[in-house]
């Protein structure tokens, strides 16, 4: 019985995979301003932990962008439009944070586009050998 495989280029995968890895890493590095001596431990961990939810929030899609690429860039383009939301909301919304937040649409964006447009669809046989 043969199926038809819809799955992306491989080159490009891999480096929406790294760039997704990068901007996690940046995230995460945007973190580390809540480290103030005049504040306690457990004031900077839950300040800390409280700043990185949006970098755990894309850890989790990038593992399942890692299996599914079509459905990890449908969620990463949702959490970032309702992360932006809900900056509008709160009034920090500046020109510098479309950056921050357009890059990981933009890489979400590319992950649907790699699955649906520039996918290989190439017959999988899937009877066993004689």
């Amino acid at each position: 019985m043969k199926k038809t495989t819809n799955k992306g280029n491989r080159y490009l995968t891999r480096v929406l995979r790294i760039l997704l890895i990068l901007m996690i890493l940046f995230w995460a590095l945007s973190s580390l301003d809540v480290f103030e001596e005049e504040q306690g431990f457990w004031n900077i961990l839950v300040a800390f932990l409280m700043h990185n939810v949006p970098v755990f929030v894309m850890i989790f899609i990038l593992i399942i962008a890692w299996k599914w690429e079509h459905i990890g860039g449908m969620l990463l383009m949702l959490c970032i439009l309702g992360f932006t939301t809900f900056l509008i909301a709160r009034g920090r919304f500046m020109y510098g944070t479309l950056i921050m937040v357009g890059i990981p649409f933009l890489i979400g964006a590319m992950f649907v586009v790699n699955h649906y447009l520039l996918g290989n669809k190439k017959a999988v046989n899937n009877t066993p050998p004689s």
